[in-house]
């Protein structure tokens, strides 16, 4: 039996989604997030909806040109909405993990016709060998992995934009990462961002951005496709113009992200938010670094999650389910989730959330949280 100190736990979660809240929003009353008020409302869609978007564009620097909305769903109906709308009769990419291979696979091979020229990370490596190919009609690229904490290096995504043809489309699906990472400004025609991470406002909402070039291929599309009708972009882009959407949305979820960017905005902005993401992934890299029995599973700095950086244990008498395990038994509720791997990532590796506001203040909760570890690891090893 492993015994904790109470006294010295975090009292913060570091599951990878839903994400630990802001310190002032988790005590928020429910009934301020305006979840009983009508979505049509006309002071909650000219007031919260349309304050959440001017706020989401600011942070994320997306340009004025583009139209940003609301998606229901999360970001896997909306990347299935964006392979209807927008993918011709070609598609690539990079999947290299559970959730890009969703876009680029399980839901991809279910359009018709679409010939798939997605890179695909090769067995036993986290990374595709080949780069893809620039002249599909779209080019789905995931910037940070959640499920195996790697990510695209700015650089490569800097060249996909310059590399690609006039008539291909690029889409990023940034859920694991914005509000927490820096990203090249503008490299992309679609931007998709489920709320559960950085923002830490719940699944079920998805945040849309499409540059004109992309709203042009949706009106192309609809001359040879049909789309299902909680797939097409269309209707939501008619929505938009007026900051409605097309179906009752989750309230909650956007009154908490649009609290999360006026809190972002006004602590620094995203330059303050990609600092603390690296803060907090420095510190556990460094602790790795000085333990026997942990290091990165990423071994190139460059490919390296900041927001989810994932960990292989490399002693064999420390199954990840003991640490885990260990940190349940605790009885705390925001350890109950430990800090799993995904289920699809390599055995005995651990995924330990970055995100903004799992620690506001810098590094204290992640020094509560390694001591822990150490100590069930010293427990384990004596009980070995």
């Amino acid at each position: 039996m492993i015994y904790l100190d109470p006294d010295l736990l975090p009292t913060s979660s570091f599951a990878c989604g839903p994400a630990q809240g802001h310190p002032v929003l988790r005590q928020t009353p429910l009934a301020q997030t305006l979840f009983e008020r009508s979505h049509r409302a006309p002071d909650l869609v000219r007031g919260l909806y349309q304050q959440a978007i001017i706020h989401g564009k600011e942070l994320l620097a997306i340009p004025e040109e583009y139209t940003v909305f609301f998606f229901p769903g999360g970001a896997t109906p909306a990347m299935e909405a964006v392979l209807w709308n927008l993918a011709k009769e070609s598609l690539s990419g990079l999947a290299f993990g559970a959730f890009s291979n969703r876009w680029a696979d399980t839901l991809a091979n279910r359009l018709p016709g679409l010939e798939n020229r997605v890179r695909f990370a090769p067995k036993g490596a986290y990374f595709p060998t080949q780069k893809p190919d620039y002249t599909a009609s779209l080019v789905i690229l995931t910037p940070n992995e959640t499920s195996s904490g790697v990510q695209i290096p700015d650089e490569y995504l800097k060249d996909a934009w310059q590399s690609r043809s006039k008539h291909t489309l690029i889409a990023w699906d940034v859920t694991s990462c914005a509000g927490g990472r820096k990203l090249p400004n503008a490299q992309y025609d679609v931007l998709l961002c489920g709320l559960q991470k950085c923002f830490a406002a719940g699944g079920g909402t998805c945040l849309m951005a499409l540059s004109p070039r992309a709203i042009k291929r949706i009106e192309e599309i609809k001359k040879f496709r049909s789309i299902p009708y909680a797939l097409d972009l269309e209707p939501a882009l008619q929505k938009a113009r007026l900051f409605q959407t097309t179906n009752t949305p989750n309230t909650t979820a956007i009154w908490l992200f649009n609290e999360a960017c006026k809190w972002m905005l006004s602590n620094g902005k995203i330059d303050a938010m990609d600092h603390l993401c690296r803060q907090h992934a420095h510190y556990l890299f460094q602790w790795a670094k000085k333990t026997d029995y942990i290091k990165p599973f990423v071994p190139e700095d460059r490919f390296r999650s900041y927001t989810t950086p994932t960990f292989q244990l490399t002693d064999s008498r420390i199954p990840e389910e003991a640490i885990n395990g260990a940190l349940a038994a605790t009885g705390k509720p925001n350890l109950q989730d430990g800090i799993k791997r995904f289920a699809t990532a390599p055995e005995n590796t651990l995924r330990i959330a970055c995100f903004p506001f799992v620690d506001i203040n810098g590094i204290e909760e992640y020094q509560k949280l390694t001591t822990a570890i150490d100590e069930i690891v010293r427990q384990l090893r004596k009980a070995s």
